[in-house]
């Protein structure tokens, strides 16, 4: 196995610690090797050496149980992330946050967790820049800012992306503007995007990018690129498939529902709800959704309205029977806010016209707080299994294009 998959599976033991204390000399025996060696490897894939590692993770965990877990005092979470005392995990939790517990706490209490909050892209760069070393880092903000002024409308999901998952920007040149690459999560499965100012540049940066070994690349450009030309400037790349797929926004007037929308309860999801709610989850067919996004509905559910994240769960009820929930994605940076696609579960053999109007009520709630509507999934097979309807029946119009390969 190469140093790059032990290193993996060291990154991967350390962030499923949790609680469980761990050394140097554990993690390297963990790998298969010597304590000084993997602790230089370990640096030069990272940029953390172990130790350094373990508390970065230990803190992030602490300040994620911070803002998720209002009713705890900061000593019990302190001592459940391997610190003995109140004052030692202050002084390591400002070092690495800026302010102490309690300031983080009472700042972040009314921002939701977004993926960012999880630090999973910190060592993303140092990997990357292992194998492709003639890549630096640029800064996050100034090509978010850029990314909006030169076109909000194209690139504003791309904006939002990198600032909600903590994305991490990696140009090999002085200036970003010609072309850069984002990665998210390195070390688990990485996801790289370029984006590129035309098509001259393609192939010369995916051709730099193989030696990372990616299982997919998505690509966006500056402007409208016809995908033959695009499969033509790639032609000879060994891979699976190459493939588009649209980007849309909706910017006209709220949408409004047919008198026969009536029939149904639409409504926020609310704590007198849960008992239809776990009889949703029993009858939904995803296990996955069983264990964590079912699990995190009931939480959400417990909590007051006013005591909720700014995304709100709406059902449609046939009757007293909970038949399809939509899950929003209000999300924003430097300004921009969009609704990052309606996502609507829903039971075998509910009625299509149910999810349809479900999510005809979530997306014009989400216009009401000051978010444009987005979709990259309403379409095709998705829509099919979605309410048979897609973005564009509803009047979205196509903002860009993505590119993908799949290797």
């Amino acid at each position: 196995m190469e140093n790059r998959d032990l290193i993996k599976n060291a990154v991967k033991y350390i962030n499923n610690l949790g609680s469980n204390s761990t050394t140097l000399d554990d993690v390297a025996k963990k790998a298969g090797f010597s304590t000084d060696y993997f602790n230089r490897i370990f640096r030069n894939h990272t940029g953390f050496n172990v130790m350094e590692y373990v508390r970065f993770r230990k803190l992030n965990r602490a300040a994620r149980m911070l803002r998720t877990s209002p009713e705890r005092d900061i000593l019990s979470i302190a001592l459940e992330c391997g610190y003995e005392s109140h004052e030692g995990f202050t002084r390591a939790f400002k070092e690495q946050y800026g302010k102490p517990p309690c300031e983080y706490r009472e700042k972040m209490k009314a921002q939701p967790l977004v993926w960012a909050d999880n630090e999973l892209n910190a060592t993303a760069v140092a990997e990357f820049r292992h194998v492709l070393p003639d890549f630096f880092e640029k800064d996050a903000d100034e090509v978010i800012d850029w990314l909006l002024e030169k076109d909000a409308k194209r690139h504003g999901y791309t904006a939002v992306t990198i600032a909600i998952n903590g994305s991490k920007i990696v140009s090999d040149k002085d200036s970003f503007e010609d072309g850069f690459v984002t990665i998210d999560n390195f070390f688990k499965n990485p996801y790289l995007t370029l984006v590129l100012d035309d098509l001259a540049n393609l192939r010369n940066y995916i051709d730099k990018l193989l030696p990372l070994k990616p299982g997919h690349i998505d690509f966006i450009f500056h402007k409208d690129v016809p995908f033959e030309d695009v499969k033509s400037v790639l032609e000879g790349i060994k891979c699976k498939s190459i493939e588009e797929r649209n980007e849309t926004m909706y910017f006209g007037e709220p949408f409004v529902l047919p008198k026969e929308a009536q029939k149904y309860d639409i409504h926020v999801l609310q704590t007198q709800d849960l008992e239809a709610v776990d009889e949703f989850i029993a009858g939904y067919p995803d296990e996955t959704f069983k264990k964590s996004g079912g699990f995190g509905l009931k939480n959400l559910l417990k909590k007051p309205l006013e005591q909720r994240p700014l995304s709100q769960p709406f059902g449609v009820f046939g009757g007293k029977k909970l038949l399809s929930i939509s899950y929003d994605g209000l999300q924003s940076t430097h300004g921009f806010c969009l609704n990052n696609c309606v996502h609507t579960p829903n039971l075998p053999d509910t009625p299509k016209d149910a999810i349809k109007y479900l999510y005809l009520t979530a997306t014009n709630a989400a216009m009401e707080k000051g978010y444009i509507p987005f979709e990259d999934a309403q379409f095709g097979e998705y829509a099919k299994r979605h309410g048979e309807f897609d973005a564009f029946d509803l009047g979205f119009e196509k903002v860009n294009t993505v590119y993908s390969i799949d290797f």
